[in-house]
């Protein structure tokens, strides 16, 4: 853990859908720790398990499907081998029939339906592979008959906000009841998770801008949706969630297979180095590592060279996309987006060395962030749930400081700032925050100071 904070990284996921409630809250803890540890905060995302069909357990936790061999699937509960794999789906034997499809691991196994015998389905291999523990498993037409949220769901919830997460994956997201519903079950106050909308499904993709109004954040979760969608189509869907989140001022992270050749090689390929580049230059947020780190041979060097091809990549002189007025994610609070642009503008214009955000919400330095500048953004605030959601967004760096207003308050700004290095004595610093007494994330002032 400590490697991989070093290396760069800024959030750790934890997938509900693999080991149990207090597994994960250990490593959450651990995760804080170590952050702590090095002077870091890190932020914490529960990925609900959703509906998502998987194989079970398969023996060794490995096998390999040869092509053209027979595979029996079935709601049996086996620990699977190369002639028969359970499945998490019980009603499989009613959902599919001779002729059909069904993908395993993201894809990249194809089974072609050959009978159905009872409660098991016997299928052809026609595009054989390895497949591991509990993978994803794709029936197509299957959307209608399963629902978004299940009881696993609801007690993976429990967990994550039991262990304080900062933002909760939602798996399966279709429409934008699908976020609200789950946001009705979360605390009324403090220590509420922002939810993150995968977007992993055709359907999605139809209610894109809706999903994007009402989520805290999205995913282009690109292995589901290379199934559902023509794969030559998730690059220019990639693109098209990403800028119609930018537009919106709603954070993006891109994911799957990114340096899928680094879970068993030191180095990744020319390919994948274009693919994380590209995403930065598309203006996601954040990028997201799964088997690479969970199960891969060199979790640390995977992180290092996914930063090193970030910072890189965003060294590149480009326009970027950022909100526009017209937006309606941008409707709820027009002065304090126009505030946001003014201080990125400022900044610009005056050459200051970081802009410094107070926030009670961390809405300030999220709407800063949203216009992309060209020097650093600090985040500051008294709650680490704040500074933990702080973590996924571009360009900030979250800083404790105490909760204080007015000058008392702009001078542990302006401390923060210096104690981490981001100004040095004499520089100009933006300050962007609200006027005392305002609620959260009501900003309205930019002062430009010296350090």
């Amino acid at each position: 853990m400590r490697a991989l904070l070093a290396a760069g990284a800024d959030v750790v996921r934890l997938n509900a859908a693999h080991g149990l409630a207090d597994v994960h809250a250990q490593h959450a803890t651990l995760a804080r720790e170590t952050a702590a540890a090095l002077g870091r905060v890190v932020g914490v995302l529960v990925d609900l398990p959703g509906p998502k069909m998987r194989t079970g357990p398969v023996v060794d936790d490995e096998i390999r499907l040869e092509t053209a061999s027979r595979l029996t699937l079935t709601s049996a509960s086996v620990i699977g081998d190369a002639h028969r794999v359970s499945t998490t789906v019980p009603e499989l034997a009613r959902w599919v029939g001779p002729g059909d499809d069904i993908y395993l691991a993201d894809g990249a196994i194809v089974l072609h339906v050959e009978r159905v015998v009872d409660a098991d389905v016997v299928c052809e291999v026609v595009r054989g592979g390895v497949l591991r523990s509990r993978k994803g498993m794709h029936v197509p037409r299957a959307e209608s008959h399963v629902e978004s949220f299940t009881e696993a769901d609801a007690a993976a919830l429990r967990m994550a906000i039991a262990i304080k997460a900062d933002f909760i994956g939602l798996s399966f997201v279709r429409r934008p009841e699908d976020i609200e519903g789950v946001r009705a079950r979360l605390p009324k106050r403090r220590n509420r998770p922002q939810l993150v909308a995968k977007i992993e499904t055709a359907v999605a993709l139809d209610h894109l801008p809706a999903i994007v109004g009402v989520a805290d954040a999205v995913m282009v979760a690109r292995g589901d949706l290379g199934i559902q969608v023509p794969a030559r189509r998730v690059p220019l869907i990639q693109k098209e969630i990403i800028r119609f989140c930018n537009l919106a001022g709603k954070p993006v992270i891109t994911a799957t297979q990114m340096l899928e050749s680094m879970t068993r090689s030191p180095l990744p390929t020319r390919a994948e180095v274009n693919d994380v580049a590209n995403a930065v230059l598309d203006g996601t947020d954040a990028l997201m590592l799964s088997e690479e780190t969970a199960v891969g041979e060199y979790p640390a060097d995977t992180v290092r060279t996914m930063s090193e091809v970030a910072e890189a990549a965003e060294a590149w002189p480009r326009a970027r996309t950022t909100p526009q007025g017209a937006t309606a994610a941008l409707d709820d609070d027009r002065v304090a987006w126009a505030v946001a642009h003014a201080s990125v503008q400022a900044a610009e214009d005056l050459g200051v060395a970081a802009i410094v955000c107070p926030t009670q919400s961390g809405t300030t330095a999220r709407r800063v962030a949203a216009f992309r500048p060209a020097v650093p953004i600090a985040g500051i605030s008294a709650q680490p749930d704040v500074l933990g959601q702080l973590c996924l967004i571009w360009g900030v760096r979250p800083l404790t400081a105490p909760a204080v207003e007015g000058e008392d308050g702009l001078r542990h700004a302006v401390k923060s700032a210096r104690d981490c290095g981001l100004a040095h004595k004499g520089d100009l610093i933006a300050i962007v925050s609200a006027s005392p007494g305002k609620r959260a994330g009501a900003t309205d002032t930019v002062r430009i100071v010296r350090a």
